[in-house]
């Protein structure tokens, strides 16, 4: 895969590798994120021991060690390491005079193949490392594990890292980047890989997207057709509840007490499996802007790809295992422009989120009742600046130019959520642009802003 991306990552490695004093490094993101690619790349030219860890015994990982070190150091092949703690004393030996890096990767299997790792990684920062200029990245692609294990307050590590890397799905730019189609098939790409370098990676420009959809979702030996379930086997226990719960949510069942009731699991179990797809980065729970009552809670799948697979996916495997992908395919033609909804939105409030002139410090979505029209109303958008100024923001990924007639719903809609003579700003976002005279409408207003997918692309 070509490498694209990460800059200010890479120039902040390069800063640390060459650094003449013993570094400390957490990297950690999802899996598939790239974080081993990032690594990689950012090694390059330098003295580098990389492990890459697995689900094994103590013994095992000892051994695997043992080969790393030699590879990397070009020496020492043969050589035993009966404990970590001799491997760690090994490795500040060959850093003292001279930088090595000493990556190891999929920390958290590490940990579970020898229990007393981070306390022996413990005594060596705190005793040994700092006489050395050794460089130690420890990597995962357990979030919760690295956040709470290594990163925690009750870590044995804890405020000993001297840098630390979330590493994020790729931005849209980033995604064109990679991908190098169209600007809406980049959009499109981006919703359903949901930035996920790998995923991006599989997508060729020079095809159909529709084609493409078809030979990496809707064959059994598509690339993408397992991957969910694939990612949840590594990740954790009983990969099939969190499956019957991630396709009850795809389904519109959001809230917690249905979710309990429709699945069989009983409240206290639910809440556990969707606490583990939180920690996982697949799920969020959400209010209505401003609501403080969790009672309003909804669990929606926020992963591009686990929403795209499961809506447009698991319920037609029975089709596609019998080979019948073409009646897939025609389904997804049907229902794709809906789909694209949520992810424009997440996109549209990425727009906002980065807007060097907006500093906004609250935003999210707003659905209820509207008092005047009896009726439930929903606002795509709705963030809150520094200064207090409220944002309304209303994204339509359809073929059709956008209206005044919008323009004119979204400041009704407001209405919910502003108090008296508040003001708001209202931001209007197309994939299709806008009519003439709404653009003239908005030359008039300055409270109105209109955002084109040009405009997007340029922006994020």
């Amino acid at each position: 895969m070509r490498f694209v991306g990460r800059e200010s990552e890479l120039k902040e490695f390069h800063e640390i590798f060459t650094s003449s004093r013993f570094e400390f490094v957490v990297v950690y993101g999802r899996r598939r994120i790239g974080k081993t690619t990032l690594i990689s790349k950012a090694c390059e030219g330098h003295r580098t021991i990389f492990h890459l860890a697995a689900k094994t015994t103590g013994t095992k990982t000892l051994s695997d060690l043992s080969t790393a070190a030699a590879a990397g150091l070009d020496e020492g092949f043969g050589i035993g390491f009966p404990t970590l703690e001799v491997f760690l004393e090994y490795i500040a030996e060959k850093a003292k005079e001279e930088p090595l890096i000493l990556v190891i990767d999929e920390f958290p299997f590490f940990c579970a193949s020898i229990p007393e790792a981070m306390g022996v990684f413990q005594r060596c920062i705190d005793l040994r490392f700092p006489k050395t200029r050794l460089k130690l990245v420890l990597s995962g692609s357990s979030v919760s594990f690295m956040e709470h294990q290594v990163l925690g307050d009750k870590s044995p590590l804890y405020g000993r890292r001297t840098a630390q890397f979330k590493i994020l799905p790729f931005s849209l730019q980033e995604t064109k980047e990679l991908y190098g189609g169209s600007d809406i098939d980049t959009v499109r790409v981006q919703a359903i890989t949901g930035g996920v370098p790998l995923y991006v990676s599989y997508f060729s420009p020079k095809k159909n997207l529709e084609e493409e959809v078809a030979r990496l979702f809707f064959h059994v030996n598509g690339l993408l057709y397992n991957e969910p379930m694939n990612i949840l086997n590594m990740e954790v226990n009983q990969p099939q509840v969190y499956f019957t719960v991630l396709e009850l949510m795809a389904r519109g069942v959001n809230k917690h007490i249905e979710i309990s009731d429709k699945s069989g699991l009983s409240p206290t179990q639910a809440s556990y499996y969707l606490s583990t797809l939180r920690e996982l980065g697949l799920v969020a729970d959400i209010l209505p802007f401003g609501e403080k009552n969790k009672k309003r809670t909804l669990w929606v799948i926020k992963d591009g790809l686990f929403l795209f697979y499961f809506k447009h996916v698991y319920p037609y495997r029975a089709l596609i295992e019998r080979g019948r992908n073409d009646g897939v395919t025609a389904q997804l033609k049907k229902s794709f422009s809906t789909h694209m909804g949520k992810p424009f939105e997440e996109i549209c409030k990425e727009y906002l989120l980065i807007h060097p002139e907006l500093m906004i410090i609250e935003i999210g979505s707003w659905w209820g009742s509207d008092p005047r029209s009896k009726q439930e109303e929903e606002i795509d958008i709705v963030a809150r600046t520094a200064d207090g100024e409220l944002i309304f923001g209303e994204c339509k990924f359809t073929n059709a130019q956008v209206c005044s007639r919008e323009l004119h719903e979204l400041m009704r809609k407001s209405e919910n959520i502003r108090k008296g003579n508040q003001s708001g700003r209202y931001y209007l976002f197309s994939k299709s642009g806008f009519t003439k005279e709404l653009i003239q409408r908005s030359k008039e207003r300055e409270e109105v802003v209109l955002v084109s997918l040009n405009d997007l692309m340029k922006r994020i």
